[in-house]
């Protein structure tokens, strides 16, 4: 485990320096390793990366112009919530306001798109 938990944090530091929005992956394990263990990289290794996983079937769809809140976002570890204010692909206000609606989140106003 400590291997793995070492590659993966090598993959994220490079993701991270590239900045990417976030990592796609049509393998399950990959899925599991880097969205389910994010957090147990961050906290071994003691560092960040709240990098979203998608998998290829949810950036397709976004490609495709369906709506996000029909793409399963609720299963991902990570939400992606900031990749898609970035990309513009719903307005913030409306974003926040259907992702909290969806998933729960408590927020009173929206945060500044970057």
């Amino acid at each position: 485990e400590d291997i793995a938990l070492k590659m993966a944090k090598t993959k994220l530091d490079n993701l991270k320096e590239k900045k990417a929005d976030a990592m796609i992956s049509i393998c399950p394990f990959c899925s599991v390793m880097y969205d389910s263990n994010q957090k147990t990289v961050e906290k071994n290794f003691e560092t960040e990366y709240n990098l979203p996983v998608l998998y290829y079937t949810q950036a397709l769809g976004l490609a495709m112009g369906i709506p996000s809140d029909e793409l399963e976002f609720r299963r991902n570890r990570i939400k992606p919530k900031e990749m898609l204010f970035r990309r513009n692909r719903i307005k913030p206000k409306e974003m926040l306001q259907r992702f909290n609606e969806k998933y729960g989140e408590k927020t009173e106003k929206t945060e500044k798109v970057k």
